[in-house]
């Protein structure tokens, strides 16, 4: 059975779905360039999309219909978490659930999930899965941070009648493979290393 969002929540469906296109946009950019500079076809571009179902379904429909070549698999946040590693795709990507009419507010079906379930997932993501890792949360940033595991946050505003979230990033490839302090420069005395004996 498929709900119908009210517009309240079409629009903010709406704003993300605008903003997950924004990250995919920013990823195919050099993937496209070094595509046309050696001359290949570049693999499809692979989204994990991990959500409530009905909240997966109507963004599916958002991102196809804008970027038709996309290859979007989606699950639930209770199957992501018992999914094993199979395979591995360019955006990894969890919404948090929230009620897709006002009506669904009152009925407590949809029950939320724990801080603890959401950093197992954002680890999953960004650990296995994706080579980028998007979060997408209403939570307040007191309540729900991922700061402690390497995520970044960007604060998006929408307009008025839609309540703002917070994405937050995780992208292998700017992550640091040497920390400072392994660097010769930070040493005491990186001349003498392994020449004296003390």
């Amino acid at each position: 059975m498929s709900l119908t969002p009210d517009p309240k929540t079409t629009s903010y469906l709406n704003a993300m779905a605008a903003h997950i296109l924004q990250v995919v946009h920013q990823l195919t950019l050099p993937l496209e360039s070094e595509a046309q500079s050696n001359q290949q076809d570049s693999s499809p571009f692979c989204i994990l999309l991990v959500s409530d179902h009905q909240i997966n379904e109507l963004l599916c429909q958002l991102l196809i219909k804008e970027h038709p070549n996309l290859v979007i698999d989606s699950l639930t946040l209770t199957e992501f978490e018992a999914m094993p590693f199979n395979k591995h795709y360019t955006l990894g990507c969890l919404v948090q659930p929230f009620y897709l009419n006002s009506e669904s507010n009152t009925d407590k079906t949809q029950a939320k999930a724990s801080v603890a379930t959401y950093n197992t997932i954002a680890i999953r993501l960004r650990d296995l899965f994706a080579e980028q890792s998007l979060l997408l949360t209403y939570t307040p940033l007191s309540e729900l941070n991922f700061t402690c595991l390497g995520y970044i946050a960007h604060p998006i505003e929408t307009s008025d009648e839609v309540p703002d979230f917070v994405s937050w990033q995780f992208n292998l490839y700017d992550y640091k493979q040497r920390p400072d302090w392994l660097n010769a420069k930070y040493w005491a005395n990186p001349e003498n290393f392994d020449k004296y004996r003390w």
